[in-house]
């Protein structure tokens, strides 16, 4: 059987929801409650997180987002806010789980925000949010626009794709594109090169055989979950920043690199790193070279 990270890529979902039904393993949990917010189900996303809170407070970092972004999603500000002063009054978890709280509050107002644009603002608006110098502002009215005639904003975004400062929003530009299957050459500046894109022929983030495959290594192999929440974003926050430009670096390498960085993050350094290395008969100078690569990109975030 396939895993179930697997299926949901697959876009398999009532039979995520199938295997799932009466699991109370937390990371079961947190792929029905992946299938049910892709259905639309969110009211059943959070009866999922109510009925089962404990569990997946075990995995704090990964309830934190999906906890508040649901309320986000229905609207419910006033109850985020609460929810997320409950995290917060939470014993000290991680360092990890302390930025994603310190980051909550601003991710809650901008979702209040995007979602009052939605309702009143009208093409001129948006495109004043697009042209704003506040990254902020740009994802605003970048998530606004999805649910318009994309085609209106196509030549505003093919000039953010090449001139907007942050990397991040121009990769997030390129994503609504990919997701859209816009057929259009079109010019990006990825890692500080002028490439040709064309959106259409663009396969999306997440769904390479290489980025499968170091997420399952890390789920499978890391012993800490923190740890192994910790890698997995960092993971997606480096194949976002350099999308389009595909993962060619050997999964277990990808995840050694990657554990070595969460350690690091979670002020907890491998003490025998060359140890460490021969007992998995690994290069350390390919692991320090790709963990170097890796930490470049992500301090430019």
């Amino acid at each position: 059987m396939d895993s179930l990270k697997t299926l949901i890529d697959q876009k398999k979902y009532d039979l995520v929801l199938k295997l799932t039904e009466s699991s109370e393993n937390a990371n079961d949990l947190f792929y029905r409650i992946s299938a049910l917010i892709y259905l639309g189900r969110y009211e059943d996303a959070l009866f999922v997180i109510q009925d089962h809170q404990k569990v997946l407070e075990t995995n704090l970092a990964s309830l934190i987002n999906a906890h508040i972004n649901l309320l986000c999603v229905l609207g419910r500000f006033d109850q985020a806010y609460t929810v997320l002063d409950y995290y917060s009054n939470l014993p000290y978890q991680n360092q990890v789980v302390e930025e994603i709280l310190r980051k909550m509050p601003q991710v809650i107002e901008l979702e209040e925000k995007k979602q009052t644009t939605v309702r009143f603002y009208d093409d001129e608006q948006i495109e004043s949010y697009l042209k704003s110098d506040k990254d902020e502002d740009v994802l605003v009215g970048l998530d606004t626009i999805r649910n318009r005639d994309i085609f209106t904003f196509l030549p505003l975004l093919s000039d953010l794709m090449v001139n907007h400062p942050n990397q991040m929003i121009r990769s997030y530009i390129l994503m609504m594109l990919v997701q859209k299957e816009v057929d259009r050459p079109l010019k990006m500046k990825s890692l500080d090169e002028i490439i040709d894109v064309n959106p259409k022929h663009i396969n999306p983030p997440f769904t390479s055989a290489v980025f499968n495959e170091t997420v399952k290594r890390i789920e499978t192999d890391f012993k800490d979950p923190s740890l192994a929440q910790s890698a997995t974003q960092l993971l997606s926050e480096y194949e976002i920043y350099t999308y389009p430009r595909s993962l060619k670096d050997a999964p277990k390498d990808l995840s050694i690199a990657l554990y070595l960085i969460a350690r690091e993050y979670a002020n907890s350094p491998l003490e025998d790193l060359d140890g460490y290395l021969d007992a998995l008969e690994l290069d350390k100078e390919i692991i320090t070279k790709l963990k170097d690569k890796i930490q470049d990109v992500l301090n430019k975030i």
